[in-house]
Protein backbone atom coordinates (compact mmCIF):
# COMPACT_ATOMS: atom_id res chain seq x y z
CA UNK A 1 0.00 0.00 0.00
CA UNK A 2 1.37 3.18 -1.18
CA UNK A 3 2.21 5.82 2.33
CA UNK A 4 3.15 9.42 2.30
CA UNK A 5 5.84 7.88 4.99
CA UNK A 6 6.99 5.45 2.39
CA UNK A 7 7.63 8.90 -0.29
CA UNK A 8 8.61 11.58 1.56
CA UNK A 9 12.12 10.32 2.06
CA UNK A 10 12.47 9.87 -2.38
CA UNK A 11 12.13 13.53 -3.79
CA UNK A 12 11.80 12.40 -7.52
CA UNK A 13 9.17 10.09 -6.24
CA UNK A 14 7.06 12.24 -4.44
CA UNK A 15 7.36 15.09 -7.42
CA UNK A 16 6.71 12.63 -10.07
CA UNK A 17 3.14 11.46 -8.30
CA UNK A 18 2.41 15.10 -7.08
CA UNK A 19 4.11 17.44 -8.68
CA UNK A 20 5.48 19.03 -5.32
CA UNK A 21 8.12 18.66 -2.98
CA UNK A 22 8.08 17.52 0.58
CA UNK A 23 8.41 21.03 1.79
CA UNK A 24 5.18 22.38 -0.58
CA UNK A 25 3.38 18.83 0.54
CA UNK A 26 3.41 19.45 4.25
CA UNK A 27 2.51 23.26 3.79
CA UNK A 28 -0.79 22.12 1.70
CA UNK A 29 -0.94 19.46 4.38
CA UNK A 30 -1.61 21.87 6.90
CA UNK A 31 -4.45 23.63 5.00
CA UNK A 32 -6.17 20.69 4.24
CA UNK A 33 -6.32 18.97 7.68
CA UNK A 34 -8.18 21.67 8.42
CA UNK A 35 -10.36 21.65 5.87
CA UNK A 36 -10.98 18.43 6.00
CA UNK A 37 -12.56 19.34 10.01
CA UNK A 38 -14.62 21.45 8.77
CA UNK A 39 -15.99 20.01 5.80
CA UNK A 40 -16.72 16.24 7.52
CA UNK A 41 -16.77 17.01 11.08
CA UNK A 42 -15.29 13.98 12.02
CA UNK A 43 -13.84 13.30 15.13
CA UNK A 44 -11.93 10.49 14.47
CA UNK A 45 -11.78 9.65 18.64
CA UNK A 46 -15.66 9.49 19.11
CA UNK A 47 -15.85 5.60 17.74
CA UNK A 48 -17.77 4.56 14.19
CA UNK A 49 -16.23 2.94 11.56
CA UNK A 50 -12.56 2.91 10.97
CA UNK A 51 -11.45 5.50 7.91
CA UNK A 52 -10.60 3.91 4.64
CA UNK A 53 -7.40 5.84 4.72
CA UNK A 54 -6.37 6.82 8.31
CA UNK A 55 -3.56 9.20 7.94
CA UNK A 56 -4.23 13.16 6.84
CA UNK A 57 -1.27 12.60 4.76
CA UNK A 58 -2.19 9.62 2.70
CA UNK A 59 -5.14 11.09 2.30
CA UNK A 60 -3.51 14.34 0.85
CA UNK A 61 -0.88 11.65 -1.51
CA UNK A 62 -4.44 9.55 -2.80
CA UNK A 63 -6.19 12.72 -4.01
CA UNK A 64 -2.91 14.80 -5.49
CA UNK A 65 -1.66 11.37 -6.91
CA UNK A 66 -5.33 10.90 -8.26
CA UNK A 67 -5.26 14.03 -9.77
CA UNK A 68 -2.26 14.11 -11.37
CA UNK A 69 -2.11 10.48 -12.79
CA UNK A 70 -5.90 9.82 -13.66
CA UNK A 71 -5.10 6.05 -12.94
CA UNK A 72 -8.41 3.75 -13.51
CA UNK A 73 -10.06 3.55 -10.10
CA UNK A 74 -9.83 -0.23 -9.98
CA UNK A 75 -5.43 0.79 -10.50
CA UNK A 76 -5.32 3.78 -7.40
CA UNK A 77 -8.01 0.86 -5.19
CA UNK A 78 -5.37 -1.52 -5.28
CA UNK A 79 -2.37 0.73 -4.43
CA UNK A 80 -3.93 2.42 -1.67
CA UNK A 81 -5.33 -1.07 -0.23
CA UNK A 82 -9.05 -0.24 -1.14
CA UNK A 83 -11.86 -1.65 -3.12
CA UNK A 84 -13.49 0.37 -6.64
CA UNK A 85 -15.92 1.58 -4.90
CA UNK A 86 -13.99 2.50 -1.70
CA UNK A 87 -11.77 4.41 -4.44
CA UNK A 88 -14.36 5.92 -5.94
CA UNK A 89 -16.31 7.51 -2.95
CA UNK A 90 -12.79 8.73 -1.67
CA UNK A 91 -11.95 10.39 -4.44
CA UNK A 92 -15.22 12.17 -4.48
CA UNK A 93 -14.75 13.64 -0.96
CA UNK A 94 -11.19 14.45 -1.10
CA UNK A 95 -11.19 16.37 -4.51
CA UNK A 96 -13.83 18.21 -2.79
CA UNK A 97 -11.80 18.93 0.18
CA UNK A 98 -9.05 19.73 -1.44
CA UNK A 99 -11.10 22.48 -3.54
CA UNK A 100 -11.71 24.14 -0.89
CA UNK A 101 -8.62 24.32 1.09
CA UNK A 102 -6.96 25.54 -2.95
CA UNK A 103 -9.99 28.21 -3.03
CA UNK A 104 -8.88 29.18 1.08
CA UNK A 105 -4.95 29.29 -0.59
CA UNK A 106 -6.34 31.91 -3.45
CA UNK A 107 -4.66 28.94 -5.52
CA UNK A 108 -7.89 27.71 -6.86
CA UNK A 109 -8.07 27.84 -11.02
CA UNK A 110 -10.21 30.19 -12.40
CA UNK A 111 -12.81 28.99 -14.59
CA UNK A 112 -14.69 32.16 -15.72
CA UNK A 113 -13.54 33.24 -19.07
CA UNK A 114 -13.00 37.12 -17.34
CA UNK A 115 -11.20 35.52 -15.16
CA UNK A 116 -8.97 33.68 -17.25
CA UNK A 117 -8.27 36.63 -19.04
CA UNK A 118 -7.24 38.69 -16.67
CA UNK A 119 -4.59 36.50 -15.34
CA UNK A 120 -3.56 35.36 -18.70
CA UNK A 121 -3.17 38.99 -19.73
CA UNK A 122 -0.67 39.26 -16.43
CA UNK A 123 1.04 36.45 -17.43
CA UNK A 124 4.78 36.64 -19.25
CA UNK A 125 3.55 36.04 -22.74
CA UNK A 126 5.10 32.52 -23.81
CA UNK A 127 5.25 30.15 -27.20
CA UNK A 128 2.55 27.77 -27.39
CA UNK A 129 2.42 24.12 -29.31
CA UNK A 130 -0.73 22.54 -30.14
CA UNK A 131 -0.74 19.19 -30.36
CA UNK A 132 -2.51 17.84 -33.18
CA UNK A 133 -4.58 14.52 -34.27
CA UNK A 134 -4.10 12.86 -37.79
CA UNK A 135 -7.34 12.51 -39.69
CA UNK A 136 -7.69 10.29 -42.34
CA UNK A 137 -9.48 12.60 -45.72
CA UNK A 138 -11.03 11.07 -48.60
CA UNK A 139 -8.25 10.03 -51.57
CA UNK A 140 -7.78 12.83 -54.58
CA UNK A 141 -8.92 11.18 -57.61
CA UNK A 142 -6.05 13.39 -59.38
CA UNK A 143 -2.32 12.53 -59.60
CA UNK A 144 -1.47 16.35 -58.31
CA UNK A 145 -3.62 15.92 -55.11
CA UNK A 146 -2.82 12.29 -54.46
CA UNK A 147 0.81 13.77 -54.13
CA UNK A 148 -0.14 17.14 -51.93
CA UNK A 149 -2.13 14.99 -49.60
CA UNK A 150 0.06 11.58 -49.23
CA UNK A 151 1.73 11.26 -45.45
CA UNK A 152 4.47 8.77 -46.57
CA UNK A 153 1.99 5.81 -44.13
CA UNK A 154 1.24 2.72 -46.63
CA UNK A 155 -1.31 1.09 -44.97
CA UNK A 156 -4.35 2.56 -42.69
CA UNK A 157 -3.98 0.99 -38.70
CA UNK A 158 -7.99 0.24 -38.10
Amino acid sequence: MLSYEDVKQKPKTLMAMTSLKASEFEELLVSFAATWAEETGRNLTKGGRPPIIASMADRLLFILFYLKTYPLQEVIAHLFGMSQPQANFTIHLLSRVLNKTLEARGHKPARLTEEMLSRLEQEARQDLGIDGTERRINRPVNDLGQRIHYSGKKNATL
